[in-house]
């Protein structure tokens, strides 16, 4: 099965769409899909350690992964990681490397609002 349709059955099963709610299905989804290099489902693997979804919280994972999309080009991924550097959550506060991120994602076009 390819990383597309891997992260969509996360997504259906993090939502309950077309079936039940299940965190750790949706977890485990999300994951297979980002071993497989789907920079959207790592993004979403390091949202799930955010918060707890199917796996334990652990903000210094959710960055490793927020990163790792962040490399990949994932603009939300990018924010993600410009938040963490904002906050000090999972990483060390750095207001400057906050910047950069939330500077390269405005520059994709991101129109998300800083907070």
């Amino acid at each position: 099965m390819d990383s597309n349709k891997l992260r969509k059955l996360g997504y259906n099963y993090h939502y309950g769409i077309e079936v039940e709610k299940d965190e750790k299905k949706a977890f485990e989804y999300y994951m297979k899909a980002a071993e497989l290099g789907n920079a959207v489902a790592i993004n979403d693997v390091g949202y799930c350690y955010v918060n707890g979804i199917g796996v334990e919280k652990d903000e210094k994972k959710a960055f490793e992964y927020y990163m790792k999309a962040a490399e990949l080009g994932n603009e939300n991924a990018i924010n993600n990681v410009g938040y963490r550097y904002e906050r000090g959550n999972g990483v060390g506060k750095d207001e400057k490397k906050s910047f950069e991120y939330h500077k390269k994602a405005a520059d994709m076009g991101s129109r998300k609002i800083l907070q």
